[in-house]
C-alpha cells in the first residue's frame, strides 16, 4: 500500500533518517515501499522534552531519527512508558501507551508517535501547560465572505 505525502513549500521530512526538504512549490511524493517517516511539524525539540510525557515522544522520536542514540534506544523508551504507566490509571490513557509500545515493537514509530501525541495534549492540560508549538491543533477557519445568518429570518406581522 503506498503512501502519499503533500508537502507545502519548504516543508521538512523524515525518511528512514534522512532529512528531505521541498523546493519552492507544493508537491506530491508517493512513498510505495515501507518506510519510516515523520514530518517536521510533528518533530519535539529537545527543549520541549520537559514533561514525562514528551520525553517518551522524544526517545520514541529518537528512534525513528537516530538522532541521539543515547535517548533513542528502545531501552529509553521502554523506560519513559514504564514511568509513565506509574501515573496514568484511566483505561483509555493505558491503552494509548500500549498502542504506543506495540506499535514501537512492529517498527511503526509513526504511529507510535499519533498515540503518544494525545497524551503529550492531555498531559499539558492536566499540567495547566501550553502544548509545544507543533502540537497545538489548529481551531476551524471560518470562511471567507459574507457571514450568513443561522437562523430563519424574522417574519414581519403585517
Amino acid at each position: 500500500m503506498s503512501l502519499i505525502l503533500k508537502l507545502a513549500p519548504g516543508e521538512r521530512l523524515f525518511i528512514n533518517g534522512a532529512v528531505i526538504t521541498n523546493g519552492d512549490r507544493r508537491a506530491y511524493l508517493m512513498v510505495e515501499t515501507q518506510a519510516q517517516i515523520v514530518r517536521e511539524k510533528d518533530v519535539l525539540q529537545a527543549e520541549d522534552a520537559s514533561t514525562p510525557v514528551r520525553r517518551a515522544y522524544f526517545a520514541a522520536q529518537n528512534v525513528l531519527l537516530n538522532a541521539q542514540p543515547s535517548l533513542g534506544s528502545m531501552d529509553a523508551f521502554e523506560t519513559q512508558l514504564a514511568t509513565l504507566r506509574t501515573a496514568f490509571r484511566k483505561p483509555e490513557h493505558l491503552q494509548l501507551l500500549d498502542e504506543a509500545e506495540r506499535q514501537m515493537r512492529l517498527g511503526n514509530t509513526y504511529r507510535a508517535l499519533a498515540a503518544l501525541r494525545d497524551l503529550v495534549l492531555y498531559e499539558a492540560a492536566l499540567l495547566e501547560m501550553e502544548p509545544p508549538q507543533r502540537f497545538r491543533r489548529e481551531p476551524p477557519r471560518l470562511p471567507s465572505g459574507p457571514v450568513q445568518a443561522l437562523h430563519a429570518p424574522e417574519q414581519r406581522a403585517g
